[in-house]
């Protein structure tokens, strides 16, 4: 792992979850030296509308909240949730556990939001809260060091009544549409003297931090959180701001703001000059991928224009004497292309989730994309898919398949000597993912 790395993530409230679903990524005991790699890719199988997409998209509002402190006060947004917060709920519930690791110093953290309506009807913060532990310390319970109700602090875990007061008076009124961690950033409390000790402002930085290395592809969307991120890294606030931090929080940004979901091959790319050269660089190390599936590649180049700080650059794809446009390439080299700075992001260290991973791609591509993650990804994959073909494949790992039923429950593989989910799946003999329909059931439907 690169110091961060998701424990457990639990949802309740997102589409059609009423009821909480936990997903698990990583033994329970925690022992040093930590070692993530066997943990390192979980693919979630289930029939259509059985919550998948849903919690791909919890984990995108997660993000967005932890690391953009103007999102609940974007109107589309709130549309977006309006849209896809379960109907009978009325209510979203997230919750994280995850483990943070720099130097010999290893802290499992827990995170637990509530999205609510408020009186004029939109959704805001209604719950808050923050703990944490020794990653190996045997008792079980976390210390609470910051509890947020309504928009109010409730609790803080500090000695210091001087900063309480000054936290309580930074943050009033406005807890309810921001999350800590995105506020604490915008109010510049991560100062160099505060942040070099583990207090409140050192915590919440690392999550902080754990939602910048949260990277999610979701087909057709159009996430600027990236975007909004970078630019708030590049100016004056994070001026007493630990320096490796920034630089990390600042690339992992400025990347995914270049290539966030479907923009690399559909719309035009805004780089700043001063990021030209890394561009080309990236978008060499893009061609080398793509030749790996399309040998007759010769190359991508770049056709840029200048935009006043900016330039304006599109691919074109070179094959020998003619180039086109990506605008024009198949679906499934889009998505390629698409997946490429995902994929890139989770062998750097990131947290990356992509919903149907399998859409457009080959069976034999996908199966050779995750064993090589397995093995020289240091950060982690989560996703959703209905292809059974790389279950052989996934069940080298442990924790790696989970099955997402009809009723909403999960039920992870377990190894039983030799059989194969595939073939169990395939089935129906998974608890929970009965596969009930026959070619019969088809007869007089087309007549």
């Amino acid at each position: 792992m690169k110091n961060i790395f998701l424990v457990n993530y639990r949802v309740k409230g997102i589409k059609t979850l009423e009821e909480e679903v936990s997903l698990s990524f990583y033994k329970k005991t925690i022992t040093m030296p930590i070692d993530t790699k066997g943990y390192n890719i979980k693919g979630i199988y289930g029939i259509n509308g059985s919550g998948k997409s849903g919690i791909i998209a919890s984990v995108d509002i997660l993000r967005n909240l932890l690391v953009d402190d103007s999102c609940l006060n974007n109107p589309m947004f709130q549309k977006n949730l309006e849209a896809i917060v379960n109907k009978k709920t009325k209510e979203l519930f997230i919750g994280v556990i995850f483990l943070a690791k720099y130097n010999e110093e290893a802290y499992l953290y827990n995170y637990e939001l509530m999205l609510k309506k408020n009186g004029v009807g939109e959704f805001t913060i209604n719950t808050e809260k923050i703990s944490y532990k020794s990653a190996t310390a045997r008792k079980k319970e976390f210390t609470c060091f910051l509890e947020v109700n309504k928009g109010i602090i409730v609790h803080i875990d500090t000695d210091n009544e001087k900063f309480k007061n000054i936290v309580i008076q930074k943050t009033a009124n406005l807890l309810s549409k921001s999350s800590v961690s995105s506020l604490f950033f915008r109010k510049k409390f991560f100062t160099s003297e505060n942040i070099k000790e583990r207090s409140l402002t050192k915590n919440i930085w690392e999550l902080l931090f754990f939602g910048a290395k949260i990277n999610i592809y979701l087909d057709q969307s159009d996430n600027h959180t990236d975007y909004l991120l970078y630019n708030m890294l590049n100016n004056s606030m994070v001026s007493d701001m630990d320096d490796s931090y920034v630089d990390s929080l600042r690339k992992s940004a400025l990347k995914m703001n270049r290539y966030q979901g479907d923009r690399i091959a559909y719309h035009t790319i805004m780089v700043p000059k001063t990021d030209y050269e890394e561009y080309t660089k990236t978008i060499e190390k893009l061609k080398k991928f793509i030749q790996i599936f399309k040998s007759d590649l010769t190359d991508i180049e770049i056709d840029r224009k200048e935009n006043g700080e900016l330039y304006s650059c599109n691919l074109n794809m070179v094959y020998g004497e003619y180039s086109i446009n990506t605008e024009f390439e198949s679906t499934g080299i889009k998505k390629l292309i698409n997946l490429f700075v995902y994929l890139q992001n989770m062998v750097q260290g990131g947290i990356v989730f992509i919903d149907e991973f399998d859409s457009n791609l080959h069976d034999v591509y996908l199966c050779a994309l995750l064993e090589y993650l397995m093995e020289y990804g240091e950060g982690q994959l989560c996703f959703t898919t209905h292809n059974v073909g790389p279950m052989d494949v996934l069940k080298r790992n442990k924790k790696s398949i989970d099955f997402l039923s009809i009723d909403h429950k999960i039920y992870p593989w377990t190894t039983n000597g030799n059989y194969s989910p595939s073939k169990l799946y395939r089935n129906g003999m998974i608890e929970g993912s009965p596969f009930n329909v026959d070619s019969i059931d088809f007869i007089g439907i087309f007549d």
